[in-house]
């Protein structure tokens, strides 16, 4: 077995995770634009690695016993701390037989440990560390943003300049597949392991369910259209811990639930799970599940024992989580369509502001000279704008420029405003993965709730975009035409806004930054 991808992708935090807890035998490689770096694992616990800044160990210095060992200790925390910090690069894993104790032509025989270290016992004081550098930045900005009433009339002064958008034009949208009719209850069952569907599916059609089955997200979104083209309405059923189509994630099922949440009459979604924790219910709730659910897993070595245990899963599934899944069908999608674009007259000016933004922003910017750059170049792009900050699963209004329903400064209105991440939307999206998106105005829901607070006007399209740092979502920038009109392609602007984090993430990450080892 073999795992490769973007580190922005898949955050090496999470492949740390995995492979402890699946307690694998192999390596891991990354390669950034710094070099080169890799860790060797014998049964989940991490014996040996090396980064691109750090020599190897001589022999004999220090010699071996608790000195040696714990100078290999302090490295490999050290290549490991640094490792799950990384924004950009990619990485490699591959399962072995035997420990390996080489890698990319480095001989690791000398800094291996005798028993390792369990990644688990790093990753709480990691995650910590990496949530103090989020609250770091969060705070950051926050107090930039909070733009005090005598210099409104100067931020005003400063955006004035930045022409409105001309509206795009539209596309077609591609045809549904074919598909066969399912009658009766239909569950779709998405996991990529053949016992599990074997064992569930029985279990489910025993129970009266017709059982539609996918292995993984591509096989899961082409069940899915043809279910919905049929009109036919079904229950989803996923496992959380499915490769994504990429092969850079462990998380694909949450990919699943959120294609689901855009079809017209989206299902009921119930996530199954090995392990779950607070962290997976949110990130569940907000891509559009209605249900976790634990999954049977620590009895794999056993076989019978296994089957065993699925059934008595797919008995719990017919008995209590599927009438419980049932109850919550009818729900409205999760978010529009997004809204086509092409090219205009004024794309070659907008493009000219992001890049101008961008040359400003150099290398490791103040946090201040971030936020008005945001705001700035967002101007070039919607007549109305409002900066929005994740804090305890919501977002909170920060500054914003353009009309409002009272008459008031939108920049100090926006800072009495909530949205809620709980219920599916565009703005739990950007926050939960990081998407952007555009298109029609809904009828309901957050994003409705949100506009009617602003006051509408005339708009009809709007869009949302997240601005990422240490990959989760620091901020949300929502933007719209309140006079009327299309919206213009806001890609541009998307890419303004990751060249934002990887900025703050390069100033906090150089607070931070860990001292290299001596040897």
């Amino acid at each position: 077995m073999s795992l490769s991808g973007s580190v922005e992708d898949l955050p090496l935090l999470e492949i740390l995770q995995v492979v402890s807890f699946c307690q694998k035998t192999g390596h891991l490689t990354v390669s950034t634009s710094d070099g080169a770096a890799g860790v060797v694992f014998d049964s989940g616990r991490v014996v040996a690695g090396y980064a691109w800044d750090l020599p190897p160990l001589r022999p004999g210095q220090p010699p071996k016993g608790p000195a040696r060992e714990a100078a290999v200790r302090e490295r490999i925390a050290s290549i490991l701390e640094r490792l799950v910090r990384l924004r950009d690069g990619s990485f490699a894993f591959n399962l072995s037989q035997e420990v390996p104790v080489s890698l990319a032509g480095r001989d690791l025989s000398e800094e291996m440990l005798p028993y390792g270290i369990n990644p688990e016992e790093l990753m709480l004081d990691l995650a910590k560390k990496l949530d103090e550098d989020r609250r770091d930045a969060a705070a950051a900005l926050d107090a930039t943003f909070v733009t005090p009433a005598e210099d409104e009339a100067l931020l005003e002064e400063l955006l004035e300049d930045v022409e409105p958008p001309p509206p795009p034009a539209a596309e077609p949208a591609p045809p549904l597949p074919e598909a066969a009719v399912f009658t009766g209850p239909v569950v779709l069952l998405v996991d990529d392991e053949p016992e599990v569907r074997r064992v569930v599916s029985e279990r489910l059609v025993a129970a009266g369910f017709a059982v539609a089955q996918a292995e993984g997200p591509a096989a899961a979104r082409v069940e899915m259209e043809r279910l919905a083209g049929r009109k036919q309405p079904f229950l989803l059923l996923a496992d959380v811990g499915l490769p994504s189509d990429a092969g850079s994630s462990f998380r694909g099922g949450l990919d699943v639930s959120r294609y689901a949440t855009g079809l017209q009459e989206p299902p009921p979604v119930l996530l199954m799970s090995e392990t779950i924790d607070e962290k997976l219910r949110s990130r569940a709730k907000r891509a559009g599940a209605s249900v976790l659910a634990w999954k049977p897993g620590l009895s794999k070595l056993d076989p019978l024992q296994y089957e065993a245990d699925l059934r008595a899963f797919g008995d719990k599934l017919v008995r209590d989580l599927l009438p419980r899944l049932a109850g919550r069908r009818g729900g409205r999608p999760a978010r529009e369509r997004r809204a086509p674009v092409i090219a205009d007259a004024g794309a070659a000016a907008r493009e000219a502001v992001v890049q101008s933004a961008i040359a400003e922003l150099g290398d490791r910017p103040d946090p201040d000279l971030v936020a008005f750059l945001l705001l700035r170049t967002a101007r070039a792009f919607f007549p109305r704008v409002v900066l929005l900050l994740v804090r305890d699963e919501k977002l909170r209004g920060l500054a914003g420029f353009g009309p409002v329903a009272n008459g008031t400064s939108l920049d100090l209105v926006a800072r009495d405003l909530q949205v809620p991440l709980a219920p599916p939307s565009p703005f739990s999206e950007a926050v939960a993965i990081g998407r952007m998106w555009w298109g029609t105005l809904p009828d309901d829901g957050p994003l409705h709730a949100f506009v009617e607070r602003l006051g509408r006007f005339k708009a009809a399209e709007a869009a949302v975009l997240p601005v990422r740092t240490h990959h989760e979502t620091l901020a949300v920038v929502y933007g719209d035409v309140p006079e009327g009109g299309r919206l213009p392609d806001i890609v541009p602007l998307f890419h303004f806004a990751e060249a934002a984090g990887r900025a703050l993430d390069s100033v906090f990450l150089a607070r931070r930054a860990p001292t290299p080892l001596a040897c």
